[in-house]
């Protein structure tokens, strides 16, 4: 059931509230920031300092009206980028993304910089990004993930990017498995639909967009020899929500040594996570490993590069990934994945998504490089 705060007339009256008290804070958050010794982490930049708190403000207001985002299917500003994708065959949608409720349905998606042409060569490198926001908020449009897009297709060799706009959890009939049936209908688009060879294709994800490149690459492991489906190069996964189960009790978040250097606050987690797996019908279990991949790593042919802040909330998740879904390190854990952990010092969540909104724009772009160096020693090349 939601909270009170997110029903008319209640979410105006929350809405001013919240408006009125943040600007009383924010002459006060200036005067801090000025000096470099009372910001969050002394080592950020005024800018940096002042905008991670306008978004933790902003994503913590946002939670508690669960505000939500509205999916149009017209191309609006993306004009000729923007394309409509129907399900696919009812084959390629098994095992667990079969669900008595939720079933695929169209999607939009954007291309940039420039739809793939219909009779494009398949000779060029095209990533398939999923973008973040827990589930809950974002599109893959141009103001939610263009700088993603084109941070992408300026530092790695790809030549297209294509960012499905996947169903939402906060609007109604959109949980697990909707966003997993439209990675795989994106998925279908590109390898069948458009004929890119799958040995092209890249992942890439960021937050939760990195939790559905680990739920697609389970199921193409799981199930892409039955349905049909090859596994892309490689995938490029940017501070990866991995942990649903731990993120719905907002206190994990809150307790976590970094809480006071990231703008991902509890509040959003749990909003985020408890939407996910849950609607008026069903309540689904945490650890499904398609929806918290930290406690059930496997094995997958496509090499991982797994970037994460060096201060944000996520960050010990993400080592913990890597020595799971890897060699364990010291720990006789792993599975013996080709995984890389690359940690951008001081940042804070998901600098793919807003990092050229909070100041870490060059620090994102070095976390690229990173990865297109780990794509050209380590891509995926099936046997022919």
């Amino acid at each position: 059931m939601s909270k009170i705060q997110a029903r008319q007339p209640f979410k105006a009256l929350y809405a001013l509230c919240a408006l009125t008290f943040e600007l009383i804070r924010f002459p006060v958050w200036i005067l801090t920031y000025l000096i470099p010794p009372l910001r969050p982490n002394p080592k950020w930049t005024f800018r940096q300092a002042l905008m991670t708190r306008i978004v933790r403000s902003f994503l913590y207001h946002s939670a508690n009206v669960e505000v939500r985002t509205p999916l149009s299917l017209r191309p609006g500003g993306e004009k000729k980028q923007f394309v409509v994708l129907s399900p696919a065959n009812a084959s390629f949608y098994e095992g667990p993304v079969k669900d008595e409720h939720i079933k695929p349905e169209k999607i939009g998606g954007t291309w940039y910089p420039e739809p793939f042409p219909a009779n494009g060569t398949a000779n060029v490198d095209v990533v398939l990004n999923f973008h973040g926001g827990g589930y809950v908020i974002g599109d893959g449009r141009t103001k939610d993930a263009g700088f993603t897009a084109a941070t992408l297709l300026k530092t790695t060799p790809a030549k297209y990017v294509f960012c499905p706009q996947y169903r939402l959890a906060s609007n109604p009939d959109s949980r697990f498995p909707a966003a997993v049936q439209d990675a795989i209908t994106s998925y279908v688009y590109l390898t069948k639909t458009l004929g890119i060879p799958s040995s092209r294709i890249i992942f890439s994800g960021d937050s939760a967009g990195g939790n559905l490149v680990l739920a697609l690459l389970r199921f193409l492991a799981e199930f892409g020899e039955q349905v049909g489906l090859s596994h892309p190069a490689c995938a490029f996964l940017w501070s990866p929500w991995v942990d649903l189960e731990a993120a719905i009790d907002p206190a994990n978040i809150r307790n976590s040594p970094h809480e006071s250097t990231d703008y991902l606050c509890g509040a959003f987690g749990a909003w985020g996570g408890r939407s996910y797996i849950s609607d008026h019908n069903t309540k689904l279990d945490p650890r499904n490993p398609y929806i918290s991949p930290l406690h059930h790593p496997f094995r997958t042919p496509v090499p991982l590069f797994v970037q994460s802040g060096g201060a944000e909330v996520l960050f010990h998740d993400h080592v913990e990934l890597v020595e799971r879904f890897g060699d364990g390190g010291k720990k006789d854990i792993g599975v013996g994945n080709t995984v890389k952990l690359f940690v951008t010092e001081h940042a804070p969540h998901d600098i793919a998504l807003v990092g050229h909104l909070l100041g870490f724009k060059k620090e994102f772009v070095e976390a690229v490089r990173g990865a297109a160096k780990f794509l050209e020693k380590y891509r995926y090349r099936p046997e022919l």
